[in-house]
């Protein structure tokens, strides 16, 4: 009976033993001759290769990165930047596709839109146009007045000097004109790179619903 008994404790001692050499992570690496090994640790020699860590199905599970040189850690990290910049491009260009297909029924419907906007900033530069020709007006009859005075200033003038009030007049006008000429200009880039937008969104429509 204590034989049969020790028996069985050990057979299932070496199962035991057996189900957790099998359940243990597998190393595999390959060597500087190219040739590939398995091993359940890899040798202290092949610690500067990468290592890839297989389950018990033999399925890679993950790598363990081996040396690398300080150059080849800086082409990595290069690539590594330059595979998230595309995967952040490619993630943008699907949520904008997915915006115009939700927005959009149809290419007119993008025209339209694309033409109501545009009607608004053409508006828009208009009024500032006419301002700005208020202001351009004003700042001439201000120089007209100017000239009763010594201005420019020269000198040699026996004219009064420019009254104070006047002379901020005209530098707060002059102002005035630089600013909203700016803000002409932008008006008009704004509508060139709306139409742009518009164009671009128009043909990637197309693409996405097969028109031709």
């Amino acid at each position: 009976m204590k034989s049969r008994a020790f028996f069985s404790l050990t057979a299932f001692a070496c199962l035991v033993l057996a189900g957790a050499a099998m359940a243990a992570d597998t190393y595999r690496w390959v060597d500087d001759n190219g040739i590939v090994h398995f091993g359940d640790k890899v040798p202290s020699e092949y610690a500067r290769h990468d290592q890839q860590v297989l389950n018990r199905q033999g399925v890679t599970i993950s790598t363990i990165q081996g040396y690398r040189t300080p150059e080849q850690l800086a082409v990595q990290a290069r690539i590594q930047i330059e595979m998230e910049r595309i995967a952040r491009e490619k993630s943008k260009r699907q949520a904008r596709d997915s915006v115009l297909l939700s927005t959009y029924l149809s290419v007119e419907e993008i025209e339209r839109l694309r033409d109501r906007r545009l009607e608004l900033l053409r508006a828009q530069s208009m009024v500032t146009e006419q301002y700005l020709g208020t202001l351009n007006a004003r700042l001439r009859g201000l120089q007209e007045e100017a000239r009763k005075f010594n201005y420019p200033y020269d000198l040699d003038s026996d004219l009064p000097p420019l009254p104070e009030n006047l002379a901020m007049e005209m530098v707060q006008t002059l102002e005035a004109v630089v600013q909203y000429e700016s803000n002409l200009q932008t008006k008009r880039e704004e509508q060139g790179s709306m139409v742009a937008m518009f164009d671009k969104d128009i043909e990637r429509f197309k693409d996405l619903k097969g028109i031709e």
